[in-house]
């Protein structure tokens, strides 16, 4: 009997960086909420807090420019529904 082998595809997991702290970046898993540090400079040039980065086996850390700027405009929005809540 032949073998066949088949490849599970899955999602590159999303990384935000929380925040730095002597050279180290705090990085948050944004599904799983588990929290990694890594040095500072083995990550992308330019990276800041609330960016999204993820890993590539082979490419190592990438900003992900377009879930970055989808996850500040689902913050912004949010905000500007709680913030209309409060003035009524």
């Amino acid at each position: 009997m032949a073998k066949e082998f088949t490849f599970i595809r899955r999602e590159i997991p999303m990384w935000v960086v929380d925040r730095f702290e002597e050279g180290w970046a705090v990085l948050e898993n944004a599904e799983t909420r588990e929290t990694i540090n890594l040095p500072k400079d083995g990550l992308p040039r330019g990276v800041k807090p609330g960016d999204t980065l993820r890993k590539h086996h082979s490419l190592g850390w990438y900003l992900d420019n377009a879930e970055t700027a989808a996850r500040a405009k689902r913050i912004s929005e949010r905000f500007n529904r709680i913030k209309g809540r409060a003035l009524d």
